[in-house]
C-alpha cells in the first residue's frame, strides 16, 4: 500500500570518483573525476550530491587539520557538469588519482544505475554479506532488467 522508495537505503551505498585532475588559483581548487554530474541520477542541471565526499589517498583516508577547499567537476566538457558546486574542505590537498568516495548515495543512484539512459555502461555493483562474523564482498554479476 505504500512505497517508501529512497527512504529504504538511507545510510547505504557509496559513490566512487577518481581524480583525473587538478586546477588551481588563488588557493581555490576545481577537481576533475572520472564520471559526470549524469553519474549521480538522471538529475537535473546545477544540482549536487548532498554528503561531502571523503578524500581518499593512496594511504588511506585522509586527514589533517588544514583546509583545502575544492569543488568537484565531471568528465564532459559542460560548464555546469559539477557533481559538487560548494567548496567542499578536504583535510589534505587532493591529487591526481586520489579517489572521492559520496557515502550515503543509493539514493541517488537507484533510478540512473538501472537505465541505459546516458548511453553509458551501467557501474558495477557490490553486495556486502557476511560469512559468519566476518563481511565479506562481491560484484554482483546478476543481469540488470
Amino acid at each position: 500500500m505504500a512505497e517508501p522508495g529512497r527512504a529504504l537505503l538511507d545510510g547505504a551505498g557509496a559513490s566512487v570518483f577518481r581524480v583525473q585532475g587538478v586546477k588551481e588559483r588563488d588557493g581555490y581548487r576545481v577537481l576533475t573525476v572520472d564520471g559526470t554530474s549524469l553519474s549521480l541520477s538522471e538529475q537535473w542541471f546545477n544540482s549536487e550530491y548532498l554528503p561531502d565526499p571523503y578524500l581518499v589517498t593512496p594511504d588511506g583516508r585522509a586527514r589533517g587539520d588544514a583546509a583545502h577547499p575544492a569543488c568537484v567537476g565531471g568528465a564532459t566538457c559542460l560548464e555546469s557538469d559539477l557533481l559538487t558546486w560548494r567548496k567542499v574542505p578536504f583535510p589534505a590537498r587532493p591529487r591526481v588519482g586520489d579517489l572521492l568516495v559520496y557515502p550515503n548515495t543509493a539514493g541517488y543512484q537507484m533510478d540512473s544505475n538501472e537505465s541505459p539512459f546516458h548511453d553509458l555502461p551501467l557501474p558495477p555493483k557490490v553486495v556486502v554479506d557476511r560469512l559468519g562474523l566476518r563481511p565479506r564482498w562481491r560484484l554482483d554479476r546478476r543481469p540488470a532488467r
